[in-house]
């Protein structure tokens, strides 16, 4: 629990970090729009100076010093400012060590505090994780993350899990 806890909190620290990367010309348009590129920049900086993870195609590579020991696999999703009111459903499939969109399902029509946010999860033994919902207030970026860490012992089990990040854009 505490290891999915550091996790968390580097995630959210990292993804806050992200979120100030809008574009600025767009801005100068009146939108509100994020610079995916240099938001994964700016996450990736805050990874490796926070808990010393460099990353490496869809996953961060851990240090000596990282909460994990193996390995965290990792998905980014943008929410833009035309989407931010429609309901978006997620689906990942965990297997080999990498997480996969397998499918985005949106609704027909915008909800007008919000749309519903939800991701599920299918694992390497086929059990389906259904993350809470979150409401949508505005152009949010979304990390997901799926811990995969060996024990440290081989008398201990293993720890699997997903941690979710959702921030808004900051302007």
């Amino acid at each position: 629990m505490q290891k999915k806890q550091l996790v968390k909190h580097l995630l959210e620290l990292a993804n806050h970090h992200a979120t100030f990367a809008i574009n600025e010309s767009l801005k100068t348009e009146g939108i509100i729009s994020l610079n995916e590129e240099e938001a994964l920049n700016r996450f990736a900086v805050r990874m490796q100076q926070n808990g010393g993870y460099l990353r490496e195609n869809a996953s961060w590579m851990p240090s000596p010093t990282s909460a994990t020991s193996d390995p965290i696999s990792f998905h980014h999703y943008y929410i833009d400012f035309q989407h931010w009111q429609t309901d978006i459903h997620l689906t990942y499939r965990y297997a080999n060590h990498q997480l996969t969109l397998q499918n985005i399902a949106q609704a027909p029509f915008p909800r007008p505090t919000g749309g519903q946010f939800q991701i599920t999860i299918t694992n390497q033994s086929g059990e389906t994780i259904h993350l809470a919902p979150k409401t949508i207030t505005g152009p949010s970026l979304i990390m997901l993350a799926y811990i995969d860490d060996r024990p440290i012992s081989p008398l201990l089990p293993g720890h699997a899990f997903p941690v979710l990040s959702v921030e808004t854009i900051k302007f």
